[in-house]
C-alpha cells in the first residue's frame, strides 16, 4: 500500500532540483530517491514548467489533506 505524501516528505524527493523545473525534472528527482508515493503524484500534474516549490505543492494533490492548494 502506498503511504501518504505530505508537503514535508515532496520536499525532501525534490531537494536536488534546481527550479525551474518541468514536470519530467521533478519526475526524475523522485525516480532517483525510489519514492513511489512521490512518483505516483507527480504523475498526476499538469504538464509545465514550475517555477519554485510552492507551484509543485499547489499542483500536487496531497493524501487527506485539507489545506487549501
Amino acid at each position: 500500500m502506498a503511504g501518504t505524501l505530505t508537503r514535508d516528505h515532496l520536499k525532501d524527493c525534490l531537494t536536488d532540483v534546481d527550479f525551474p523545473a518541468s514536470k519530467d525534472d521533478l519526475l526524475d528527482a523522485a525516480i532517483r530517491k525510489g519514492d513511489p508515493t512521490a512518483v505516483q503524484a507527480l504523475r498526476a500534474i499538469p504538464e509545465t514548467d514550475y517555477s519554485n516549490l510552492a507551484d509543485v505543492f499547489g499542483a500536487v494533490e496531497f493524501g487527506g489533506d485539507d489545506k487549501p492548494r
